[in-house]
């Protein structure tokens, strides 16, 4: 009994394992997260790549890629498309969510990591619930594959805030 015991302290959380593996290779994980935001619960899916600091992310009707210096977030039903700066001073962790996880420490988020459940404190008071609901690993990619593939329509609004 205590060795199963001290082989079940040493595992490691699902967060962790992704940490590790994202700063070594690329990795596609599916999610689903919860949080209240005004009185209201909100939930959503998707499903992201990570490498290093690059990510294609895609999930209710948002699209995200980032190549670790530009952050593309297209919104397709709206026509719409926003490109920031991934790598901003002023942003910071809030411009590539996916630095934010992997530095948690660093951020000032305060977290607590549960089996396949990272629950983050935001400043605001908000609880932020991610799932790693699977997580492997995948070959490794060129940069512009966390590049939008092609131009935008015409007819699109394009901001670009860089």
């Amino acid at each position: 009994m205590t060795i199963l015991m001290a082989v079940l302290q040493v595992q490691p959380s699902a967060f962790d394992v992704f940490r590790n593996k994202a700063s070594e290779e690329c990795v596609s994980i599916e999610y689903e997260f919860s949080t209240t935001m005004s009185g209201h619960k909100v939930t959503g899916e998707g499903q992201v790549e990570v490498q290093g600091n690059s990510y294609h992310m895609q999930g209710n009707g948002m699209e995200i890629y980032c190549d670790g210096s530009t952050t593309w977030l297209i919104d397709e039903a709206a026509e719409e498309v926003v490109i920031e700066s991934a790598d901003s001073n002023d942003a910071g962790f809030l411009a590539n969510p996916i630095l934010l996880l992997m530095n948690l420490e660093e951020s000032g988020v305060s977290y607590k990591v549960d089996g396949d459940n990272i629950i983050l404190d935001m400043p605001d008071g908000t609880k932020l619930n991610i799932k790693i609901r699977s997580m492997e690993g995948i070959p490794t990619k060129k940069p512009e594959a966390f590049r939008p593939p092609t131009e935008f329509p015409k007819k699109w609004i394009v901001t670009d805030l860089r």
